[in-house]
């Protein structure tokens, strides 16, 4: 320590240890996020803009998944390069996917104006249409929810479009209470803006900027290591494997590893300015 407090900066630490106590969720959350917060909004606009043909959306959407894979995973990544990789790897079943989120979420909005209006003009049987739009609507949000893992699943396994839906609907069922947690805050986001819109439309020029990319990253960051959980560690477990996304070794690679990680056991290195005070003598 100096004087006031502050800090040496020229003194090296011992390190942080890879075994040392991983931080809540919440603060790990926004930790990241800041950290890769420019990033988040140059991400947001590319994705924007691919998704402004409306068949593209599911692409986009992939594109922007993979990106935000590899920073819940705090892999590096190269926006535009990994954003376009993951658009033009999966087009195949994000295009389809795309179409009927799109259309589902049409049918959604028309099923809670029309409903409504035809239980108020309905002489009897009003009842009728009331259930069927608390049907749509729990429909609606059972599909918005599975999309938490279908996109992810379709960046990150090989997994057939069948297969990712029935795993994304089981995942719904599991994770039910961290799915939940992940639509409120949707629902948050979604309501001030649209409250913000009506209020004065010029708000609206937030969305190229940041709300896509945020939702995105709040989905991946909560969903993701239910996919690594349910899906993607039993595979490698059946085949006697460590997932390679959790950046580990096992002990039959240990003669190949250059390079040990030392952090948290190494001795503080003293810089020269600490030296010259220890040899300084009094006179």
């Amino acid at each position: 320590m100096s004087l006031f407090g502050m800090y040496d900066y020229e003194k090296a630490g011992s390190g942080v240890s890879k075994n040392a106590p991983k931080k809540k969720a919440f603060f790990a959350f926004f930790e990241l996020y800041f950290r890769k917060f420019w990033k988040l909004i140059r991400l947001n606009l590319l994705t924007f803009l691919f998704c402004i043909p409306i068949v593209t959306i599911g692409p986009a959407l992939a594109g922007m998944t993979k990106v935000l894979r590899n920073y819940t995973l705090e892999k590096n990544s190269f926006i535009f390069h990994d954003f376009w990789k993951g658009f033009t790897q999966n087009w195949k079943q994000s295009v389809p996917v795309g179409l009927l989120d799109v259309l589902l979420t049409v049918s959604a909005m028309a099923a809670l104006k029309v409903y409504p209006e035809m239980a108020n003009n309905a002489e009897s049987g009003g009842v009728l249409y009331i259930v069927l739009c608390v049907i749509s609507i729990s429909f609606a949000l059972t599909v918005l929810m599975m999309n938490f893992y279908i996109m992810p699943m379709i960046v990150a396994t090989d997994l057939n479009l069948s297969s990712i839906i029935k795993n994304s609907f089981f995942l719904t069922c599991v994770s039910l209470k961290k799915n939940v947690i992940t639509l409120l805050i949707v629902a948050v986001i979604a309501f001030i803006i649209g409250v913000s819109a009506i209020l004065h439309i010029t708000t609206l020029i937030i969305v190229p900027i940041w709300p896509i990319s945020f939702l995105g990253f709040v989905i991946m960051f909560n969903s993701y290591p239910q996919i690594q959980k349910y899906v993607i560690d039993p595979y490698y477990e059946e085949r006697g494997e460590v997932n390679p996304e959790y950046g580990v070794y096992s002990a039959e690679d240990e003669d190949d590893i250059l390079f040990v990680d030392k952090g948290g056991e190494e001795a503080p290195i003293e810089s020269k300015k600490t030296k010259q005070k220890k040899n300084k003598t009094i006179s």
